[in-house]
């Protein structure tokens, strides 16, 4: 949903790059009716040979809001000052809910109505669609007897379960002879994914449909390798991360 209002300032948006003039690119805010600008010195650090390695018109980009001028309308923004992990997040976020439309699209005949009322109730379209494969019950408030039988079929199809990780690292060593033993055996724990980022350390992770379920079985993981590995006289360290 496009908003009239303007962003908050430091708030990351998602933004389509609209054309490039001289050392300003001008980008359209996604989310907002409105127009920003990124001077070179906001596009990347260090020195730019060539503007169009970083901005191409219609790319998408996610970029930080520095300044707001209401009165005269203006949005100057940075793309610099994004983390990769901040901006992939925003768009595999922008992704996933251009996925959820399409497939309400191939649903329902008149999506645009439902749309407006999941959105008043969920957050988006794709965290209701992540919710109707637990319990597809939900989709009927929105939908005739018809469209659910279809959408409920699609989200089985298309919408992976939802998951949550816990992991951690952690630090294993033994002096015993048959070391490599000792602590592949102490490795082999249910319900756990274990691998290996270099001697001494594992990387220790479990996945559930529920975030405390995660981390309890992490728990129980963690809590049996520390007794198989010290009751066979090595030591192990679980590194907070």
């Amino acid at each position: 949903m496009v908003e009239e209002k303007f962003p908050e300032e430091e708030e990351l948006v998602l933004c389509t790059v609209e054309q490039i003039m001289g050392t300003t690119v001008f980008v359209k805010l996604d989310n907002y009716n409105k127009t920003g600008v990124i001077s070179t010195s906001e596009v990347a650090p260090g020195r730019i040979r060539n503007i169009r390695d970083y901005v191409i018109p219609n790319k998408k980009i996610v970029c930080k809001v520095l300044r707001i001028d209401q009165a005269k309308g203006q949005i100057d923004l940075s793309l610099r000052r994004v983390s990769q992990k901040d901006a992939r997040k925003i768009i595999d976020g922008y992704n996933q809910e251009k996925a959820a439309l399409t497939i309400l699209r191939l649903a329902s005949k008149n999506p645009e109505e439902a749309v407006l009322e999941i959105k008043k109730k969920y957050e988006n379209v794709y965290a209701f669609l992540e919710k109707a494969r637990e319990n597809d019950e939900i989709i009927k408030d929105f939908f005739n007897k018809d469209e659910t039988e279809k959408l409920s079929k699609l989200i089985r199809e298309k919408i992976k379960a939802k998951k949550f990780e816990a992991k951690k690292k952690i630090s294993l060593s033994t002096i015993a002879s048959n070391g490599i033993s000792i602590i592949k055996k102490a490795l082999a724990v249910k319900d756990a994914k274990v691998t290996y980022l270099g001697a001494p350390f594992y990387l220790v992770s479990v996945e559930s449909k529920d975030y405390k379920d995660a981390n309890k079985k992490l728990e129980n993981a963690l809590l049996e390798i520390c007794k198989k590995i010290k009751e066979a006289g090595g030591k192990v360290e679980v590194i907070e991360k």
